[in-house]
């Protein structure tokens, strides 16, 4: 149905005798980006997880099986430790210095590009479909899509909208409980997609397609009969709430079962994604379509010390999965073992579908680091800001090189992940330049403070009110 487009990097190849002929630049091939919430890559299939309670059982099947057909990217690490800056991160392409939307008191500014933009300025019809608060129009995610709706009741509404933009209110807090308590939302999200590709025979056309996943964040509750495959047996008292419940404490017994139930959470969605690529296969469109699934970020299990996350920058909250399958474009059981963000993405996305480069972006793409076993990766850039917390912490990586620098405490420490996986053992610095990692570190933190982006204040006012009425949100 779609033929194959010639992204960038294909063109270069063929300029220099790689073999094969160019495609027409006019071919469009739709495309899925899939973001599941709060999933860390060391829990997925594919990077060589077995779960604690049911070595039979895998949690991510489906994933494995666009690993298999595409490319694992085995150290992707995350923009930020929690939902709405990285989220605007894999969308703009840009790291949360860049963009500006470093707490929940910033939206996106009303000039900010997203993929979704790109793709709808190229002919693409757009659609995107959450599941999350701060994944809620009200933020800007909204801009460039054709559609972009809640999969769940207590998302829509003025309520929902009102809640989201007024500051020093604790309206939104209700949300995120709904949010936390929600047991299930993944066939809701495929539901909507499903029926948006099939309205009108849409999935014919050209479509980028933007689906957030919201299950595997706390509070972990998975169908029963998930929870039984994953824990069988179990008679004990954690029934998937509480988790992040800061007064809370809990044994060892505990924490495992809160971490199979994460893990029943995990294979609920993956189930459901197997289900909606089913329906692209009956439609005809299984090659066709490029598909990706990433994270925003995972949790900790109390590795630091913490559960949950917007606390730390580990590698259990940061380490993200991250799989591309593009049938055509890259060679099956491509593993990519060099350092990318989670922002690289959605330009990665634009050069296979032959769109080309997205200036002024710090996000790039993947391609060169996949085709090229020499390129040492992307510098990446992690930002947590927490006000409430008062925790403002920078982090930098290079390959297995890591540095955390915490402005707050006035520490910077570096990291051999070779070495110390667990990041156990830091090494204090106090000159970053006399450390290679900690000087290459502060030059991408200056460059990018040298330019922060500026963030819209969010807040209720005559310019939210105008936003608020073009997504559909009225006080009548």
């Amino acid at each position: 149905m779609f033929r194959i487009a010639t992204p960038a990097f294909l063109i270069l190849c063929t300029l220099l005798s790689c073999g094969g002929e160019p495609q027409p630049q006019d071919d469009r091939r739709p495309v899925i980006f899939i973001s599941i919430d709060s999933l860390r890559a060391d829990h997925c299939t594919p990077y060589g997880y077995t779960p604690e309670f049911a070595s039979n059982e895998s949690t991510t099947p489906f994933m494995q099986r666009l690993a298999n057909e595409g490319a694992l990217f085995e150290n992707c690490s995350a923009a930020a430790p929690w939902t709405l800056p990285s989220h605007v991160s894999m969308l703009s392409g840009m790291h949360p210095i860049e963009h500006g939307v470093r707490a929940r008191r910033y939206r996106m500014s009303n000039d900010l590009e997203l993929v979704s933009s790109r793709f709808q300025n190229a002919g693409y019809e757009t659609g995107g479909f959450y599941s999350a608060p701060f994944l809620h129009g009200v933020w800007g995610f909204a801009r460039g899509f054709d559609t972009y709706e809640p999969a769940l009741d207590y998302l829509q509404g003025n309520d929902a909208a009102h809640a989201m933009v007024r500051r020093g209110s604790r309206e939104i807090q209700k949300f995120h409980e709904l949010a936390d308590g929600d047991r299930e939302t993944a066939p809701h999200v495929v539901e909507k997609a499903v029926s948006w590709l099939a309205e009108g025979d849409r999935y014919e056309d050209p479509f980028f397609l933007f689906l957030h996943f919201w299950d595997p964040h706390y509070d972990f509750h998975p169908p029963t009969e998930y929870a039984a495959r994953f824990h069988p047996d179990y008679q004990g008292p954690i029934d998937g709430s509480g988790f992040n419940d800061a007064e809370a404490t809990y044994s060892a017994d505990d924490m495992a079962h809160y971490r199979a139930l994460y893990d029943a959470e995990i294979r609920y969605t993956d189930d459901h994604l197997a289900r909606l690529f089913a329906q692209l296969e009956k439609w005809g469109i299984g090659d066709d379509v490029i598909i990706a699934i990433v994270s925003d970020h995972g949790d900790e299990f109390g590795e630091h010390g913490q559960r949950g996350h917007h606390k730390t920058l580990y590698e259990e909250v940061m380490r993200v999965p991250m799989v591309i399958r593009a049938h055509g474009l890259i060679p099956a059981g491509t593993r990519v073992g060099q350092s990318v963000a989670n922002y690289d993405l959605a330009p990665t996305l634009l050069d296979l579908a032959g769109l080309g480069e997205w200036p002024g972006r710090s996000g790039l793409s993947m391609a060169p680091v996949w085709a090229d076993k020499d390129n040492p990766g992307h510098e990446v850039v992690m930002d947590l800001l927490h006000p409430g917390r008062r925790l403002d912490v920078r982090g930098y990586r290079l390959g297995m090189q890591k540095a955390l620098w915490d402005t707050g405490a006035r520490t910077f420490a570096t990291y051999d992940l070779n070495l110390d996986p667990g990041e156990l053992n830091p090494t204090w610095v106090q000159n970053p330049k006399e450390s290679p990692t900690g000087a290459a570190a502060m030059s991408v933190f200056q460059k990018a403070h040298a330019n922060p982006g500026q963030a819209a204040e969010m807040q209720e006012s005559t310019e939210m009110t105008d936003i608020l009425g073009e997504l559909g949100y009225t006080d009548g």
